[in-house]
This record gives structure tokens, C-alpha cells and sequence, in this order.
């Protein structure tokens, strides 16, 4: 039986392998190579074949060539929002599932967050689906392999971090494209939660608006209400703004994931100043999946200005945010420069000061943490800034 999965799995490999431009269902061909439990095992090892023997020119083409221009995918390319996630299929879960990449996928983290210059990193992923069986134990063996790379990944307690101490967290990423099995979900994050209180620090809704609304979602989050985790909802990216909305009221949201269409609710974005619900932009998916205008891609021209410049004129909370990065090919620093040719009139540093430090107030650590952990990154840009002062003056 084992021979002939090899042989079949061999068989699919040489297949795309052969091929400069594959078809588009093979993200679903490598998912139903095999039945049960372990075929998410199989999916990851038929992933790392791919990679590993794929040309360059081969995987450039696949995962992002054949959806360029990478512009307002969700209208403007007939597989809408797939589009955006096709060069997802070669990492996140398609490799995730296999306990040999855990680590090297948690030495890459640290790695390029430390080359980032990142003090803070709230990771995100779906445990429910890179192991089925024991999403739950995913958590765990994922913080071990991020301690283990280096990463402090609990409180530190009376212990005072050092300068380059890089703090990670995780965010369990529900699917509201999943709704039968998002109960069970929700149920098993919380307790995970439970496990690992200062490492598990809240729940994500993601996935395609267009599945389904906040309002249908609401009853499955019930445990996650009891047991007050923080909440981060998909709301209004490319959706109206009722979306937002519900994803404030129905689902009690802590910060809202993109949020694009606030403006176009006045009242509710007076609510959302009065109660400092954040709103995390992320500039280059946000470009690509809905689509605004960017002087770096000229395919964008005539689509909409980023309304970015609108939400700091309403004193509304916006932290920058990456995404995916790996999707959309950036770092941090890569989005405050997207933001920056984006918006109206460009970014000053002390906007972009100002920004970060958002992302610091809204983090999703225990208040004593974040407080300490604030004052410290204060402090850093303090005496950066000092002696930048310094040396103009010299």
C-alpha cells in the first residue's frame, strides 16, 4: 500500500513538473491524493516536492504570474478572491501539516522578524487545518518551536526583556467559509487558550465576506464571548459597511481586519473613536484583493484613493499590518511605504510614528505586558530619535 502511494504520489509530481503553466485546480488535485487523517501529511510532502523541483520560472508563473496583474483580484479576475490566495497553496497549511517543517518554519519567523527590527509579532494561523486530529497540540508544539528559535513567547514576568527581545503570540484563525465545523472550532481555540494563556492570545475571522455575514456567525462564538478572548474580525474589505457593523455588535469585535468601508457609516465610525476599536490596514493586499490606486503598479490607475488619510482625519485607531506577507511579498517596512504612495499627501514620520504605536496599545497581551512592553519601544525610539537629533546638529 505504501509503494503505491509513492508511485501515485511520484505520478502527480512529474505531471505538474512537466508543465509551464498548471492547471488551476492542482491545489485540489494534491488534496485528494488520499483519504483520512494522514492526507494532509501527503498534501505537505507533494507541496515540498513542488518546491523543492519546480524551476523558478515554473513557481513564479503558477503562484503568482497567472493572476497578474495583482490588482483588485476580487472584481476584476474571474476566480475573485482565490486569486489573491493562489500563491498561499506552496506554504501555511500545504506545509504546516508535517511535523518536519514546525521548526524551520519557526526559525524563518524569528529570523526575518529579527531582520525586520520587530519587537512585537502576533502570528496567525489555522492549527484546525494543518493537523485535524490535535489543532490544539499544534499551538503548543508551535510555541515550543518558536521558544526554542529564540522567540519569548509567555510573559516575562519580573524578568526585564532585553532590547532585542522579539515577543510572538498567536491568533487562531477561524474560517467563515467553514460554518458547520466552526463551533467545534471555536470551542477547541478557547480551550487552547486555556493551555496556553500568554502565548494563544485571541481568535481571528477570516475568509471570503462574501460566504457569509457576521450575524450568521455569531451563535458559534459563544465560548470565546464567556471566556472574554480578544477578537479580530474580516470586516468591510470590498463588503459594505454593515458588515463592519455586525462584526462590532453581533461578534463584539476588538479590532476590525481592514474595515475599508467605515467611512461610509459615519455614526458607526464615531462608535468606533469612542470605543478605540482598531482597524488593521494592510495596503498591499488591500490593493490586490479590492483594489486601490498606487503610483508603483500603473495597472491601478483611476481606482480609488486609500482611504487612509480619511481614518486618521476621523481620529480613528489604524495599526499597519502585513497579511500575508508572503502572499503579497512584503515586510512592514514594505506596507508604511505602500501606505505612504497610497495615501493623500503622503506619510510623515510622525505619522507613521503614531501608527506603530497604535499597533503596540491594541496588541492582544495581558495590560501589565503591553504596558511594560510599550514604555520599552518608547524608549528605544526616543533615544534613536535623540541621536539622530544629535548628529543633524553636529
Amino acid at each position: 500500500m505504501r509503494k503505491e502511494i509513492q508511485l501515485q504520489r511520484l505520478t502527480t509530481l512529474r505531471e505538474l513538473l512537466s508543465q509551464a503553466e498548471w492547471p488551476w485546480d492542482w491545489p485540489q488535485t494534491l488534496k485528494s491524493q488520499h483519504k483520512g487523517a494522514i492526507r494532509t501529511e501527503f498534501r505537505a510532502e507533494l507541496c515540498a516536492g513542488l518546491l523543492l523541483h519546480a524551476s523558478m520560472a515554473q513557481l513564479e508563473h503558477n503562484l503568482w504570474g497567472v493572476t497578474e496583474p495583482r490588482i483588485a483580484l476580487k472584481t476584476r479576475h474571474r476566480h475573485g478572491f482565490a486569486a489573491f490566495e493562489r500563491p498561499g497553496e506552496l506554504s501555511g497549511s500545504a506545509l504546516l501539516a508535517h511535523p518536519a517543517a514546525l521548526l524551520p518554519y519557526a526559525q524563518a519567523i524569528v529570523a526575518q522578524a529579527r531582520a525586520e527590527g520587530l519587537a512585537y509579532l502576533e502570528l496567525r494561523g489555522s492549527p484546525q487545518k494543518y493537523r485535524p486530529l490535535d489543532p490544539m497540540g499544534f499551538v503548543c508544539d508551535l510555541q515550543m518551536s518558536l521558544a526554542h528559535a529564540g522567540a519569548q513567547v509567555s510573559d516575562a514576568g519580573a524578568a526585564e526583556p532585553g532590547a532585542d527581545c522579539l515577543r510572538i503570540g498567536f491568533i487562531w484563525i477561524l474560517d467563515r467559509r467553514q460554518p458547520k465545523t466552526l463551533a467545534k472550532t471555536v470551542q477547541q481555540a478557547v480551550i487552547a487558550k486555556g493551555i496556553s494563556p500568554n502565548f494563544m492570545l485571541g481568535l481571528d475571522l477570516a475568509g471570503d465576506e462574501g460566504s457569509s455575514a457576521p450575524e450568521q456567525l455569531a451563535q458559534h462564538f459563544t465560548p470565546a464571548f464567556a471566556d472574554c478572548v480578544p477578537l479580530t474580525i474580516h470586516a468591510g474589505e470590498g463588503e459594505a459597511a454593515d458588515h463592519i457593523w455586525q462584526a462590532a455588535y453581533h461578534l463584539h469585535a476588538d479590532r476590525i481586519g481592514h474595515g475599508l468601508t467605515l467611512a461610509a457609516n459615519p455614526q458607526l465610525a464615531k462608535r468606533f473613536r469612542e470605543r478605540r476599536i482598531c482597524l488593521e490596514l494592510c495596503p498591499s493586499s488591500n490593493r490586490e484583493v479590492v483594489g486601490f490606486a498606487d503610483p508603483a503598479h500603473p495597472e491601478s490607475a483611476g481606482l480609488p484613493a486609500y482611504p487612509l488619510r480619511q481614518f486618521l482625519h476621523m481620529g480613528l485607531a489604524v495599526a499597519m499590518c502585513t497579511d500575508n506577507p508572503a502572499i503579497s511579498r512584503t515586510t512592514l517596512a514594505g506596507e508604511f511605504l505602500a501606505a505612504a504612495r497610497m495615501t493623500e499627501g503622503g506619510l510623515s514620520m510622525w505619522e507613521c510614528l503614531a501608527l506603530t504605536r497604535q499597533a503596540f496599545v491594541h496588541a492582544f497581551l495581558p495590560s501589565a505586558e503591553r504596558e511594560a512592553l510599550l514604555k520599552r519601544v518608547d524608549a528605544q525610539i526616543f533615544a534613536l530619535m535623540s541621536e539622530n537629533a544629535k548628529s543633524l546638529i553636529k
